[in-house]
C-alpha cells in the first residue's frame, strides 16, 4: 500500500478515522476529508503521530454543498494525478425532510 494515493470522507471520527489511520499504518498516502479545521487537523497530527506517516494530508469540504465537491475535485486533481482508494465514508441522517444550499 505504500505506494497508493487514499482519500477517505468523514474520517475525523468513528470507522473513517479508523480507516483513515490504517492506511496510513499501511504506509499510503492519506487525502482526509472534513468539513471543520480544526477536528481535520487533529486527526491529521494524531495519525500522522500514531502511524509514523507523515503523508497524511487535510482537505476541507461540505460534501452537502455542490460548490464544495467540485472544489475538493479540483484539488485532489492538483494535489496527484490519480487515486487508488476513495472510501466514501461521510454521511448523515435526519428524520425530518431538510433542503441543502443548493435546493
Amino acid at each position: 500500500m505504500g505506494d497508493r494515493v487514499c482519500l477517505v470522507t468523514g474520517a475525523t471520527n468513528g470507522i473513517g478515522k479508523v480507516t483513515a489511520r490504517a492506511l496510513a499504518e499501511a504506509g499510503s498516502r492519506v487525502l482526509i476529508v472534513a468539513r471543520d479545521r480544526e477536528r481535520g487537523e487533529a486527526t491529521v497530527s494524531e495519525i500522522r503521530s500514531v502511524s509514523g506517516n507523515v503523508r497524511v494530508e487535510l482537505l476541507l469540504a461540505d460534501l452537502s454543498r455542490q460548490a464544495d465537491i467540485r472544489r475538493l475535485a479540483a484539488e485532489v486533481h492538483a494535489r496527484t494525478d490519480r487515486l487508488d482508494v476513495l472510501v466514501n465514508n461521510a454521511g448523515g441522517f435526519s428524520v425530518d425532510r431538510q433542503l441543502t444550499v443548493d435546493g
